[in-house]
């Protein structure tokens, strides 16, 4: 599925019009945000540095030449005859090879530290893509109910467009004083204002989500979706146990509790000698004294490698791993507590805005029914303009309260789902 919508929006050009749901909007962002393929790249780097490390357990071959040339070769004599001691030409080449037999422990631990680099690098790239996904899933129910909101400014202003006339028939008739109709003009000069401002402030938000998703700034796009509440239900508690067990940064944490506590076996092995061998192949010439000769040789060496002195470095090195690790173990217990707020926090948002939701639709629907007992009254001369206007006022905002409360609704479902670290 990913694979086809790649082909199509790659295929699409300045003149075309994307249509968006959710999932797909989520989809194309994640793979077309900066901040996630930066990670990626930081994820692959990782990954070339678990290779480093293992090399440390293969031996390492060098191969060594040189050529030197002696103007002045010293000479004595032995009965009368002159003995050059050294050639003016000599030439060495080698080949060595070195192995590291027994290190404490060091290697393997560097070797897993790398390992858990990587899979920080991982979980942080997932972590990006949850935080791309939550800010998507915002964004897109935010231009929806800006959507809504302008569709609601442009019913109200005909709305009131028609009421305008009205009053201007009933004014000519002679049947309403020219007060009226002013402030029914007014109020309309009003709303056309407020219209043009939504309006300038929906494409603005479009050219931000734009940017959130990585689009062309002058490619056109709609987005289609549902606004309903969708019926769940919570327990606080396990919301709370979820977060503990999903969340990326607690499990980030862990890893670098366990990379703190390798580094401390490092240092604290620092101070024991390790065991290497190698074995070295030469072939140089001159090979004897006094000979002019090619000749090999085959040196085999173990030995070990033993640090005496570091002007205390390596001492220093263990106490610091100490203290990171108790670092490290102090910051995930404030993490535990602080996600334990922010899931609770974002629990209480999610039930107020339900809550709001259904006071604010009651709202509307009672304001609704008062607009349209109102409108009957003053088509039969029963109320005054201004009432009509207040009601008509007071159904505009019970609405524009309304769709307020459904924005709060899915933001604050996103911040849970967020909090509690759920990929979906």
């Amino acid at each position: 599925m990913h694979i086809i919508l790649f082909f199509c929006l790659i295929s699409i050009t300045a003149g075309d019009t994307l249509h968006f749901t959710l999932d797909k909007s989520v989809d194309y962002g994640l793979r077309n945000n900066p901040g996630i393929e930066q990670l990626t790249i930081n994820l692959e780097k990782s990954k070339t540095h678990i290779g480093e490390a293992l090399s440390a357990y293969y031996p390492s071959l060098s191969i060594n030449g040189y050529f030197a040339y002696i103007s002045d070769v010293p000479v004595f004599e032995f009965d009368g005859m002159p003995i050059p001691m050294g050639q003016h030409r000599n030439y060495s080449v080698s080949v060595s090879l070195q192995q590291v037999l027994f290190a404490w422990g060091k290697l393997y631990n560097a070797y897993k530290i790398t390992e858990i680099q990587t899979e920080i690098a991982e979980l942080t790239l997932r972590r990006k893509q949850q935080e791309v996904r939550y800010t998507i899933t915002d964004a897109f129910y935010g231009l929806l109910i800006l959507e809504e909101m302008v569709g609601l400014s442009r019913e109200s202003l005909t709305q009131l467009k028609r009421h305008e006339e009205a009053v201007r028939k009933r004014y000519k008739a002679g049947l309403v004083p020219q007060f009226e109709l002013l402030r029914s003009q007014v109020q309309v000069a009003n709303l056309l204002q407020q219209v043009i401002e939504l309006e300038n402030g929906l494409n603005l938000a479009k050219e931000g989500f734009k940017l959130l998703l990585g689009l062309e700034l002058d490619v056109e796009f709609e987005l289609s979706g549902d606004l309903k509440v969708v019926e769940e239900v919570y327990d606080v508690d396990e919301l709370i146990n979820e977060a503990r067990e999903n969340r990326i940064e607690l499990k980030n944490l862990k890893n670098f509790e366990r990379i703190a506590d390798r580094a401390r076996g490092i240092a604290g092995k620092a101070m024991f000698p390790a065991l290497v061998a190698g074995a070295t192949y030469e072939r140089k010439k001159p090979f004897s004294f006094g000979g002019d000769d090619w000749g090999t040789n085959l040196t085999f060496n173990v030995g070990f490698q033993f640090p005496i002195f570091s002007g205390l470095k390596t001492r220093y090195q263990y106490e610091e791993a100490l203290l990171v690790l108790r670092e490290v173990e102090l910051a995930k217990e404030n993490l535990e507590k602080a996600i334990t707020v922010e899931v609770k926090q974002a629990y209480m948002n999610l039930q107020t805005a339900k809550q709001g939701i259904a006071a604010a639709r009651e709202n509307v629907s009672q304001a609704k029914k008062a607009f349209e007992i109102i409108e009957k009254r003053y088509r039969n001369g029963l109320v005054t303009n201004l009432e009509y206007l207040d009601t008509q006022l007071v159904q505009t905002q019970a609405k524009t309260i309304y769709l307020e409360a459904l924005k709060n609704y899915h933001s604050a479902r996103a911040a849970l789902y967020k909090a509690i670290g759920k990929e979906e």
